[in-house]
């Protein structure tokens, strides 16, 4: 039975209480708060202490494992004092920082404390996102040489998501630390082992005024692959989130509705590579099925009236595509954090996606790209992420 605490008792740390509460190898201990009547609200809730600092927790609650679930700018603090205490498992919220410095305080510490530290980077386990990397990686759309992402929030997330706090949420962080994060930690996972290398940004700053509106980006990773990213949160919508990717391969295209706006529906489709047989098809079907993302195989002889050309040497083009698919339980990768605890793993048997799960590497290396974005677009040039400081 693991010991768990959480500090930070707002949207995430509930969230985060009331999974583990129902977990049967977890006993939630402690929730911490600055604000007293949050903590003892949540703690309530799950049968759990309530404290009103993380340090006072740490010295009161042994703990096997800490949730850090406090606003973007603040995850340093509560996270060295777990790492100084000996905690051995921490589960951080994106992003790992909002700084270098702070990103790099923390990287340094699991380095030399040896403690587990993993980062809520939740699209992970979404069904399609599994089938995105899986698709990338397995080369089933040939190199990827383009890609275009889109991650949008209503302007109320910015203005009201949080009260009376919100502008001062969004003051301390932006679409950058807050969107482009996940954003981010997906494309290194679906084109690992490429890294990005280079970003160019811009912003804008006009209808908020007290934080970024949005930001737009081009990516270059070391693979040769560009990406365009753009996240903004002023946007009058129907919907709280909308989420779009696509990406172009030298010999297929991939086109990910996740979660779509207008009208749109929630979609996936993969248009793949012309040498693959009918029987790589139903295999690549069969491996993404076991992964739990089911997609339906599709020979493509085209719609009538169509021009379209059959593919190399008279073949038929090959797809997979899935249409009203889910995004996953928002609290699956804790699940697997929990799994990974338990095994001495970071690959747990019940864990199905491509790759380890996320650690501080990569949300250090997150952090660096979204720093790299920030940076470019307030001087305005390219930025190398090997030469930020």
């Amino acid at each position: 039975m693991l010991n768990a605490g959480i500090v930070g008792a707002g949207i995430l740390g509930c969230a985060h209480a009331e999974n583990l509460r129902d977990h049967p190898d977890v006993t939630v201990r402690g929730i911490a708060d600055i604000r007293a009547d949050a903590a003892q609200r949540l703690a309530s809730q799950v049968g759990a202490e309530a404290y009103t600092g993380v340090t006072h927790m740490l010295q009161h609650r042994p703990l096997d494992l800490l949730v850090v679930a406090t606003p973007d700018p603040y995850h340093r603090e509560p996270t060295l004092a777990a790492i100084d205490a000996g905690v051995p498992n921490i589960l951080q919220e994106k992003p790992l920082a909002t700084n270098l410095a702070d990103a790099r305080a923390i990287y340094e510490a699991v380095e030399r404390s040896g403690t587990r530290l993993f980062v809520n980077y939740a699209n992970r386990t979404a069904p399609m996102d599994i089938a995105t990397a899986y698709t990338i990686r397995e080369g089933l759309l040939g190199q990827v040489v383009y890609g275009e992402v889109r991650l949008d929030d209503h302007i109320s997330v910015p203005t009201a998501l949080w009260g009376a706090r919100s502008r001062d949420w969004a003051e301390g962080s932006s679409t950058a630390h807050f969107l482009l994060s996940h954003v981010i930690d997906l494309l290194r996972w679906y084109l690992h082992p490429a890294e990005i290398k280079q970003v160019y940004a811009v912003k804008q700053q006009t209808v908020l005024g007290y934080t970024p509106d949005l930001y737009d980006a081009i990516l270059e990773f070391d693979s040769g692959a560009r990406v365009r990213v753009k996240a903004e949160w002023i946007r009058h919508m129907d919907e709280l989130v909308e989420f779009y990717l696509s990406f172009s391969g030298a010999e297929g295209t991939l086109i990910y509705n996740k979660l779509p706006g207008f009208g749109a529906s929630a979609s996936w489709r993969a248009n793949l590579a012309s040498r693959l047989t009918i029987a790589d098809l139903v295999d690549h079907q069969q491996q993404l099925s076991t992964a739990g993302a089911h997609t339906r195989a599709v020979i493509d002889r085209g719609a009538p009236g169509t021009q379209r050309s059959p593919g190399a040497e008279g073949t038929l083009p090959l797809a997979l595509e899935s249409y009203g698919h889910s995004t996953g339980k928002p609290m699956a990768l804790a699940d697997y954090v929990i799994d990974a605890i338990l095994t001495d793993t970071l690959t747990p048997d019940s864990w199905k996606g491509p790759g380890a799960l996320p650690t501080h590497e990569d949300g250090f290396k997150q952090t660096l790209a979204v720093m790299g974005i920030v940076e470019s677009a307030e001087l305005d040039r390219v930025v190398r992420l090997d030469q930020l400081s």
